[in-house]
């Protein structure tokens, strides 16, 4: 049922209506279960049927697809095990109370009950975002995609807002499940109600708080304060099998295409973005070749015929001693000169890196087992944030009010006299106007679904996130929906705007309510011209604290697990 309410193959951007009721069945299975063996295999198997069900396009992944596909799903199916350990906590502490919770004796159970497993889900959804297996899709906050007005809370909270929520309302309906069957004959239906009611009531508060916010928010009008115009190309050509060549011929002819189109429209592009990994030779060592190369223009004469920037996707060798290479976006000037480049941080387990490859055991196994490199790419060492001027202000003045500071004296000599220093002040500004300008920065592929990232990158100054991905090799729609839902929540919690530029899909522009502002279609060769709005910085809570909310909750499991293991808990399995 979760992998149902999650974007699939029929149901592009999921169901939120599937994912009111899709843990009832594996709550239930909890409920039952008499041992920490047993919850903990009741949650491996919830996860690791999801994971095979939602993410089995990685089975399509190049070279050995099958044991990204299968060491990621027993990998997080081992994270869901220990999660349903700590699960069990307050069930094992309290089965003795079952006949008070039957009698009416005492309802906090209950409550208490929904309270635990809600903080062990969102735990554990935690822990297989962001910890070393790092793969943030497959949770319960990405079905709810098209119920905006409840995914709002994530500029306060971050996604775990919208996970709590959601949890909360399976265990509640859950509970009333269980309680119809069990109560049948025991107790009547006042009772049932007034044992369910704490629960009930937690939950009408909950959600009332985010309904409300996301209200306010939705509704409270946002006008940008500039325009980024911005070709973005997608040239459906998967570089590993079609190589650089073709990828590159593509995505020149539709860029002219559209930057002549632009022009023809009276406007003039800002930047030109194409995907990830479009340039197969290394940087910077490669900057001659791509002067005059390939075909017979070159790709620098290109970019310099086009008089725009572009940023690019490609490689940076960071070490030739060592053979250090980075996944980099790749930054040109309006004269195809080479700018500079942004390496990826974050990289894609199992793909791009081997967790704990530095392990004798892991490189032994990769090596001797999977008969594959355990190297992979070497993460980015920088976070860096780019800046193009903007056609539409250019030359611009700074106005006065840029250079005026909070606190200031205007004073006159003892002949009564002004500072004509002190007066230019108030005359003129001769500052730079950064009105004039647009600062982005480049997420790279799945970073755009990953925090740590993105908020370092938000909070260097970046006005908008320009993403550029390769998904096109695993051919499906659900891979590329997935990865834009677990990407648009970025938009929400910066209330900045989202620009994600793929090779195949799904390519879009996203305002900080998480709206869809301009699409391309999923595999088809085509090009985006758009006036992308750029909006003041807002300094949200979630930009400020990041993961408070999360750490709160594992601060309670944390003290939780402390307090029952001095309270002598019997771990029996």
């Amino acid at each position: 049922m979760l992998a149902m309410a999650i974007s699939n193959e029929v149901l592009p951007f999921g169901s939120a209506f599937i994912a009111l009721f899709c843990l009832i069945p594996m709550y239930w299975a909890f409920y039952n279960s008499q041992s920490y063996g047993e919850s903990a295999l009741v949650f491996a198997l919830q996860i690791l049927t999801t994971h095979l069900i939602s993410s089995f396009w990685l089975a399509n992944f190049h070279g050995y697809a099958v044991f990204t596909l299968g060491a990621s799903a027993f990998g997080t199916a081992f994270e869901g095990a220990l999660c349903g350990v700590i699960a069990y906590m307050y069930p094992a502490r309290h089965k003795k109370n079952f006949l008070q919770e039957l009698s009416s004796a005492s309802s906090k159970y209950i409550n208490r009950r929904v309270l635990w497993f809600t903080a062990s889900w969102v735990f554990y959804e935690w822990i297989k975002s962001v910890w070393d297996m790092g793969y943030p899709w497959g949770t319960v906050s990405m079905a709810t995609y098209n119920w905006r007005v409840m995914t709002q809370i994530a500029d306060v909270t971050g996604v775990w807002g919208v996970t709590v929520m959601m949890t909360l309302i399976n265990s509640y309906f859950a509970e009333y499940l269980i309680y119809i069957r069990r109560s049948a004959n025991s107790m009547d239906r006042r009772t049932f109600k007034e044992n369910l009611a704490p629960s009930r009531n937690m939950v009408m508060a909950f959600f009332a708080v985010c309904f409300v916010y996301g209200c306010f928010q939705l509704f409270t009008p946002i006008t940008p304060t500039k325009h980024l115009n911005i070709v973005m190309v997608q040239q459906n050509s998967d570089p590993w099998e079609g190589g650089e060549v073709l990828g590159i011929e593509i995505s020149e002819r539709l860029t002219e295409e559209k930057v002549k189109e632009m022009r023809e429209n009276g406007l003039e592009p800002d930047i030109v973005l194409w995907s990830e990994g479009v340039l197969g030779r290394s940087f910077p060592a490669s900057r001659s070749y791509y002067e005059n190369n390939p075909g017979e223009e070159g790709l620098g004469n290109f970019i310099k015929r086009m008089g725009v920037p572009f940023i690019i996707g490609g490689q940076v060798n960071v070490n030739p001693y060592k053979r250090h290479t980075s996944n980099a976006a790749i930054f040109f000037d309006k004269k195809g000169t080479y700018s500079g480049f942004y390496s990826k941080i974050h990289l894609v387990p199992f793909a791009e890196v081997i967790p704990y490859n530095e392990n004798p055991l892991m490189k032994a196994f990769m090596k001797n087992v999977v008969r594959f490199s355990s190297s992979g790419w070497t993460p980015g060492k920088q976070y860096v944030v780019f800046r193009v001027p903007l056609s539409s202000s250019k030359n611009r003045k700074p106005p006065l009010e840029y250079a005026l500071t909070p606190e200031a004296g205007i004073f006159l000599d003892q002949n009564g006299l002004s500072n004509s220093k002190d007066t230019q002040r108030y005359i003129s500004n001769d500052n730079e106007n950064p009105d004039n300008f647009v600062y982005f920065t480049t997420p790279i592929c799945f970073e755009d679904a990953f925090n740590d990232v993105c908020r370092r990158l938000y909070n260097m100054g970046s006005e908008v996130f320009l993403n550029i991905t390769n998904d096109s090799w695993s051919l499906k729609a659900s891979s590329e929906y997935q990865h834009f839902i677990a990407a648009s929540y970025r938009a929400i919690e910066y209330r900045t705007t989202l620009v994600r530029c793929t090779n195949s899909g799904y390519s879009v522009v996203v305002d900080p309510k998480g709206e869809i502002l301009a699409d391309l279609p999923l595999f088809t060769e085509a090009a985006l011209g758009y006036s992308v709005p750029v909006y003041a910085r807002k300094n949200t809570i979630y930009a400020r604290c990041g993961d408070w909310f999360i750490y709160i909750i594992v601060a309670f499991i944390a003290l939780y697990a402390f307090y029952a293991f001095i309270k002598n808990l019997n771990f029996s399995i």
